[in-house]
């Protein structure tokens, strides 16, 4: 989409090191979007609704060969900034970011989902809890800390949050992904201390060839409470580019809760279309046996979203 205002910037990193910047750029994007979330257990909240948010990117060399990053999103009506963080690329060395708010990437963030799609998950738009992830107990990401380097063909990414929330005690999350095998191929894992919470990790793999990109993952999370509910998940699917406008994909996740009767059961198909400036999205996703409860409602969600950019 084209860039509605640039403005230059100086000093941009000041914040974080003592040199200055030459002149950057900070560009501000967004598009028009209207979406469809159609729930079979709320059909009485209408389901449209219009896209309302503003995305800043900037950015800039440094006069020591450094390089830094910004992004900003104002959205929910234009009441708030909820995503922002920054940047600060030190070339062979790796790159430093901080996570101002709800805007990570580094750590956990990392291999918190490894499975393609074409539109979205299939466990978003069901309901409002994502079980079986790799941060499902948590991972506060204001204030966050992120660290990701390349050697070779290991990516490597640590996150950490001193304090997430008041009397809590640190996060630290670490991802490593190895593409060294074969042309195609990445096996991944991670590991998250969700302080005092849970202990979770997550192993994965993923391939693509051609057209076709498939991966599969398996994440626990170990609640340290007795009482809390443990959980083991298996989570994968496939997706493919039918043509350079076409893609299309389908999921399916598996989630045991310690004690339960039943499995969680997500599963979903996801289309997206692009002819020109007009993209279109759509898909169908379905939970079953939430939480593992057995007399739980099924919900089914039907998912569409178009959007012009400008």
């Amino acid at each position: 989409m084209n860039n509605l205002k640039k403005v230059g910037l100086t000093a941009l990193a000041t914040t974080l090191v003592s040199t200055a910047s030459v002149a950057g750029e900070l560009s501000v994007s967004g598009s028009a979007a209207l979406s469809y979330t159609g729930l079979s257990t709320n059909s009485d909240v209408n389901p449209w609704a219009q896209g309302d948010s503003i995305k800043f990117n900037g950015g800039g060399d440094l006069d020591n060969g450094m390089t830094v990053k910004v992004y900003y999103e104002l959205d929910s009506g234009g009441a708030a900034y909820d995503d922002y963080n920054l940047v600060l690329g030190m070339g062979d060395m790796g790159s430093l970011s901080f996570s101002g708010n709800s805007k990570s990437g580094s750590g956990v963030d990392k291999l918190k989902d490894i499975v393609p799609n074409a539109y979205t998950p299939i466990y978003e738009a069901t309901d409002s809890t994502d079980s079986g992830l790799i941060d499902a107990s948590g991972n506060n990401q204001a204030g966050q800390w992120g660290y990701d380097i390349t050697v070779g063909s290991v990516d490597l990414s640590a996150s950490y949050n001193p304090e997430p929330a008041a009397g809590k005690t640190a996060e630290t999350g670490f991802a490593i992904v190895y593409s060294g095998l074969m042309d195609g191929l990445e096996l991944s894992a991670g590991y998250f201390d969700d302080g005092d919470e849970a202990e979770n990790d997550t192993l994965g793999v993923k391939y693509a060839m051609g057209n076709v990109t498939a991966a599969y993952q398996m994440t626990k999370i170990d609640y340290a409470a007795t009482g809390s509910t443990d959980q083991d998940a298996t989570h994968y699917g496939v997706s493919i580019a039918v043509n350079d406008a076409l893609s299309v994909s389908a999921a399916q996740q598996n989630i045991e809760f310690d004690g339960t009767a039943e499995d969680e059961k997500n599963s979903g198909i996801g289309a997206s279309y692009t002819m020109g400036s007009i993209s279109m999205y759509g898909g169908f996703n379905k939970l079953e046996n939430k939480g593992g409860s057995s007399s739980a409602k099924d919900v089914e969600a039907s998912i569409f979203n178009i959007s012009f950019a400008f």
